[in-house]
């Protein structure tokens, strides 16, 4: 264990000369102490290892010095094959991702440092869409750990419309669309991470299907996701000023313009609950004109918020048990 250490230590140093030894027993997991004696250590081996004192000193090595080894831990390759921060983080692996690319640096030299820092500081890869940060994903590193073992998973998982179900799944591989994960199944199915409420991990086996390719997997499930029907077809008609906002928030729902101007809208929805849970935020800037039925239901939506923020308003005008405005 201590040989492996020593060998981390050597590739943090070659990742950044003059680490301080706090920044260094942080990652190594260790005290302070104990990187002082290891520094101690790998002198005494004929490393050309030494510390400079001051405000720019540190531990180092000499420049000519270089080990060609990169040494990665599994968490750390693990950490690689997703490569992006955020998601890495989501998954566990945050800190081995970090530690990883150090000592790939360190083992690179200088050239390979300084692409690095060139890119970090010229290309930022953000997952997350538009408005909305990540989803809450916290069982997210046992079902990793659960896939790695091969084991299968005991789910508690509530579905879009809200039901609770228990299953028991053979896991086959994780994929991250768009900043949001999801766990794919050896059915295959497709279960949202974030709606998964309890996850314990199965003495058993899991199944996985002989050949089973999970970019072959995902792109059909992807497939069947986005070839879903969109039977129902709704008119709109859309407040000038509102135009651009409105085809920008529906633009995937949009089938075609009709004419006036180029503010009615044909839209198509899988459902009525769909349609209106797209269309409502829109408020009074947009009108459907057909079907009856999705027009009900958005005055059914808005009549249940107008009353809902009514039973909050006490004589005062101020939110009953809240501050309320300005006295």
């Amino acid at each position: 264990m201590r040989g492996d250490r020593l060998l981390s230590l050597v590739l943090l140093l070659q990742a950044r000369p003059g680490a301080a030894a706090p920044h260094l027993a942080e990652r190594l997991g260790v005290s302070v102490r104990t990187v002082l004696r290891d520094v101690e250590a790998l002198s005494g081996a004929g490393i050309p290892v030494y510390t400079e004192r001051g405000r720019n000193g540190g531990i180092r090595l000499l420049d000519t010095y270089r080990t060609g080894l990169a040494h990665l831990s599994r968490a750390e390759g693990a950490g690689l094959a997703v490569g992006q921060s955020r998601l890495a983080g989501d998954l566990g692996l945050g800190d081995a991702l970090d530690t990883a690319l150090e000592k790939l640096t360190g083992a690179g030299g200088g050239a390979l440092r300084g692409g690095l820092a060139d890119g970090r500081s010229h290309v930022l890869v953000d997952v997350d869409p538009w408005m909305r940060s990540g989803e809450a994903v916290p069982h997210l590193p046992a079902i990793h750990e659960a896939l790695l073992q091969r084991q299968r998973l005991r789910l508690v998982y509530r579905d879009s419309e809200g039901a609770r179900t228990a299953r028991t799944v053979d896991p086959a591989g994780l994929v991250a669309k768009a900043g949001v994960w999801y766990l794919v199944t050896a059915e295959p199915a497709l279960l949202r991470v974030a709606r998964i409420e309890d996850c314990t991990a199965l003495p058993e086996p899991a199944a996985r299907p002989p050949g089973f390719e999970l970019a072959t997997a995902w792109a059909a499930l992807r497939s069947g996701v986005e070839a879903r029907p969109r039977a129902l077809r709704v008119t709109a008609e859309v407040h000038p000023a509102a135009l651009a906002l409105a085809r920008r928030v529906l633009a995937r729902h949009c089938s075609e313009d009709d004419g006036g101007g180029g503010t009615r809208l044909r839209l198509a929805f899988t459902s009525v609950d769909h349609a209106v849970g797209s269309l409502l935020g829109l408020g009074a800037r947009l009108e459907v004109l057909d079907p009856e039925p999705v027009r009900a239901a958005l005055r059914a939506a808005a009549l249940d918020v107008a009353a809902l923020y009514e039973s909050l308003q006490d004589g005062n005008g101020r939110c009953a048990g809240g501050a309320g405005g300005a006295s």
